[in-house]
């Protein structure tokens, strides 16, 4: 029986949708979507399709916007045409799988609309009709929004702050909403952290302008403020999408924006920047002497340099065993201080700095790898050995010893030396060695 319907929706015109019976070529090829969607999501976005759960807001011959009815309103977009079809979804399984039942049912809906023209759709309805109306009108419905969205009441009174006030008042209700969109109010839970970061994205939208313009200076400060404001409340989220890393690299790029406009004072921006990125658990100012080199200038690294070697001095050797661990402080000062050795060309300074924690084969064998990088053979091969020496009462560690075995394969040192060496090595070497070793070598005696 369930043969004999199949068979009859195929060969029957009249017992398909409306989207197969089309003379005229379809907008999306169904062949692509399904092969795009997979079966079972291109069967669960013809079910939405056929519930009429789909609502073409904008159609025009580069997108088909549309606003589909799942668990919640999601907001869909499709671009293409043919087999090349792209697009997103609002929706969680679009994030997570890809192409999702609700671009599937808007794909079908718009190729059962045909040849709709440009224009078509609810949003051009709705253009169309407050086009129409007069300006009081207009201003009355979206008073009547305004008291009902908070975001959107936000947004407007920015707008209105900007264009009425002096820099103070704009200052002063710019700061205020900051704070109002990062206040948590207890926990935030994953379902909510979208709309809370999507607030604080807003916030920081009306600082763009202000950072590249004459109140520079401002925007230096606020941007500081929503970075702490952020900080402080990202143990109060289920961040688990990284939303609070995104909002922090905004704000950051703000303050980057506004600080090459408004050019700080070098030495005591210098100072602040540093505090700032020893200070930082999410990395927002990791990396700042360089990505703020042009602010800085001459005077400002070389202050930034300055403290960075002064807190170096201040660190514990990390020299092999039963040293004193360090804590993120070290990782973050060899960042800095390598950053400005390779600034000046300085390969004896960055082993230095490398040299400063040996207290793993790991770290020997990074020691080793760099030397070897920076065209020195000799001294990477001494560092791989010195590392095994080290840590000859551990089980050795094969990465080392094979690094080492490589390099003794291609030395300089004679026959008997290398073979000694070889044997010093440990587990695993000589077998190494004797396929690293080029043919001429091992005849040699090696």
């Amino acid at each position: 029986m369930l043969a004999e319907a199949l068979r009859l929706i195929e060969t029957e015109p009249l017992l398909q949708p409306i989207y197969m019976r089309r003379q005229d070529p379809l907008r999306f090829d169904l062949d692509a979507l399904r092969k795009l969607a997979g079966d079972k999501v291109f069967a669960r976005g013809e079910a939405y399709h056929r519930g009429h759960q789909v609502q073409i807001l904008a159609i025009d011959s580069k997108r088909v916007l549309a606003r589909v009815a799942g668990t919640e309103d999601y907001r869909t977009e499709l671009a293409g045409r043919g087999k090349t079809i792209g697009g997103a979804c609002s929706c969680p399984a679009f994030e997570d799988w890809g192409f999702c039942k609700h671009m599937v049912a808007t794909a079908l809906t718009a190729n059962e609309a045909g040849g709709a023209v440009e224009g078509d759709g609810a949003l051009a309805r709705i253009r169309k009709h407050l086009k129409s109306k007069r300006v009081d009108a207009l201003v009355d419905i979206i008073m009547e929004l305004a008291e009902r969205d908070a975001a959107l009441f936000r947004k407007l009174d920015l707008v209105a702050v900007a264009h009425d006030s002096d820099i103070r008042g704009l200052e002063a209700a710019l700061r205020k909403a900051i704070d109002g969109a990062t206040r948590t109010r207890g926990f935030i839970d994953y379902s909510e952290a979208g709309g809370w970061a999507a607030a604080i994205d807003e916030t920081l939208n009306a600082l763009d302008d202000l950072a590249s313009g004459k109140h520079a200076d401002v925007a230096l400060e606020l941007a500081e403020h929503a970075i702490d404001r952020i900080k402080h409340a990202i143990e109060s989220i289920d961040d688990s999408d990284g939303h609070c890393t995104t909002l922090l690299d905004h704000a950051r790029d703000i303050h980057l924006a506004a600080a090459r406009t408004a050019r700080p004072e070098p030495v005591q921006f210098a100072r602040d920047l540093f505090a700032r990125e020893m200070a930082d658990e999410y990395g927002t100012f990791g990396g700042a002497a360089a990505l703020y080199a042009v602010v800085l200038g001459e005077k400002g690294l070389a202050e930034y340099c300055r403290l960075a070697s002064a807190a170096w001095d201040q660190l514990p050797l990390r020299n092999g065993r039963g040293r004193h661990e360090p804590g993120s402080d070290y990782h973050r000062l060899a960042g800095i201080l390598d950053f400005f050795a390779k600034r000046d060309g300085n390969v004896e300074a960055r082993i230095a700095l490398r040299a400063t924690d040996l207290s793993s084969p790991w770290q020997y064998l990074q020691l080793a790898e760099f030397c070897l990088a920076q065209g020195r053979e000799d001294e990477a091969l001494r560092r791989a050995e010195e590392g095994l020496w080290m840590f000859e009462d551990d089980r050795p560690d094969k990465r080392l010893v094979f690094f080492a075995a490589d390099l003794l394969a291609k030395s300089s040192r004679k026959p008997e030396a290398r073979s000694a060496s070889v044997a010093r090595l440990g587990e695993g070497a000589e077998s190494r060695f004797v396929q690293a070793a080029p043919q001429a070598l091992r005849r040699g005696g090696a």
